[in-house]
């Protein structure tokens, strides 16, 4: 990643895959999105995981369970190769569904565009 312009265009396009195929339950859109290497905390403090088939196999399963759905809710904010993205997402059975908002999630991106970290910053629901 190199080119200013296409780096945030390449930012901003893997942040909005990464809401979509995330509340379309799309497991195989999901896990292209990350590096081998990635550490995903979330929230942050509480919950971490290092590494693409830790990921894939913890983090995606608590995503469909809870039925997650998470949306953009204003601009992503990119500098370098490192972007926040300012959400809000609903959880749970229909009859207990939940909102949470806002969620903030601090991505950093690898040279090849994948995402690298991820971390999740929201009040857990009391």
């Amino acid at each position: 990643m190199t080119d200013a312009a296409t780096d945030r265009a390449a930012i901003v396009a893997a942040i909005e895959t990464y809401c979509r195929v995330q509340s379309e339950q799309d497991a195989e859109g999901w896990a292209a999105l990350y590096a081998e290497d990635v550490f995903y905390e979330d929230p942050v403090g509480i919950r971490r995981v290092r590494g693409k088939a830790e990921v894939v196999g913890r983090i995606w399963s608590d995503i469909v369970r809870n039925q997650v759905r998470i949306w953009l809710t204003d601009e992503i904010i990119v500098c370098g190769n490192e972007a926040l993205a300012i959400m809000a997402c609903e959880m749970g059975p229909p009859e207990a569904r939940r909102r949470l908002t806002p969620v903030v999630d601090q991505f950093r991106f690898d040279e090849e565009g994948r995402i690298a970290s991820v971390r999740g910053f929201y009040n857990l629901p009391r």
